[in-house]
């Protein structure tokens, strides 16, 4: 998100190491950025940091996976209004991630697709469709499908005056009222109205975006580590990817050179397209979900927490 939005403040809290979600708590919500850190320096947990960091967080990984506000408020425990406004203050803080997401949206209305960072394209070929779309009411089974004398009436465009009437009424209600508007419609005037709006899926458009150049990246750091010659001088295999993860193994003895290897050419992956740093961790165990262990001084395997 960061990087797909060229947000400088983003962009330089990642530069400077700092906790993401509190960055932007801080710059949302006004307060100093060791407010809203989850721990003071003593190690203490801090409550209100934790809470601010906590909505910050929610609101932003809302956007990015397409939740609504309610979701997000059911998330945080508050209400749907509350919820609301937390959003809009990060909007406010970080107006590049909302000018995003207009231009994620508008990127699909335009073109019935969207692309991540490499271009790769999600289509949404709903989102071309109109929202509503007016014809007259076709024969009914009773009529005589060879009697084209009325042919050139049933098909004539429907007036201005009549779309502007029945939107008027569209616009005017919701839920159940607004199917009975739609049904109305066909007995006071002939006319079928179409409701596209339910078929336009605004939740995935920007939640394609992200997740799909988290995907690209994913993809070449894959390739990348299946070139590597010294990787495969060293034994090491790749198994599987998992989201963002990938699974690999190599023998015990090249464990250390691997994993830092391993770490190095997934964080470079991407390449010149990004300015922000990439960070990749590696769990080193001897089967998944397993004892995790460190590489100590000596070189040698050592578990975690004894």
């Amino acid at each position: 998100m960061a990087q797909m939005c060229h947000d400088e403040g983003m962009i330089e809290a990642f530069r400077q190491g700092k906790d993401f979600y509190a960055e932007i708590a801080s710059v949302a919500f006004g307060y100093p950025y060791e407010e809203c850190l989850e721990f003071r320096p003593d190690g203490t947990t801090n409550p209100d940091g934790k809470e601010r960091r906590a909505q910050a967080k929610s609101i932003l990984l809302g956007i990015n996976y397409g939740r609504g506000a309610e979701s997000i408020a059911e998330q945080l425990g508050c209400t749907k209004k509350k919820a609301e406004k937390i959003k809009e203050d990060v909007f406010e803080g970080f107006p590049a991630i909302a000018e995003f997401e207009r231009q994620s949206f508008e990127m699909a209305e335009d073109l019935g697709y969207v692309t991540t960072l490499w271009g790769r394209k999600r289509r949404f070929p709903n989102m071309l469709l109109p929202d509503y779309e007016f014809e007259w009411k076709s024969h009914n089974s009773d009529d005589d499908p060879l009697n084209f004398d009325d042919a050139d009436d049933e098909y004539d465009e429907i007036p201005d005056e009549l779309i502007d009437k029945w939107m008027r009424r569209i616009k005017q209600s919701w839920g159940q009222k607004r199917n009975h508007v739609l049904q109305q419609a066909q007995i006071e005037d002939g006319i079928i109205i179409t409701d596209n709006t339910m078929k336009k899926n605004y939740t995935q458009i920007v939640n394609a975006r992200i997740q799909g150049t988290a995907a690209d990246m994913t993809k070449l750091a894959m390739i990348a580590l299946q070139k590597d010659e010294r990787l495969k001088e060293l034994g090491f295999r790749m198994l599987i990817p998992i989201h963002d993860e990938i699974l690999a193994e190599c023998p015990v003895e090249n464990v250390k050179e691997c994993s830092e290897r391993f770490a190095k050419i997934m964080s470079e992956a991407p390449g010149d397209r990004f300015e922000v740093p990439i960070s990749c961790d590696v769990d080193i165990s001897y089967r998944w979900y397993g004892d995790k262990y460190i590489v100590n001084e000596k070189g040698e395997l050592e578990k975690l927490n004894g």
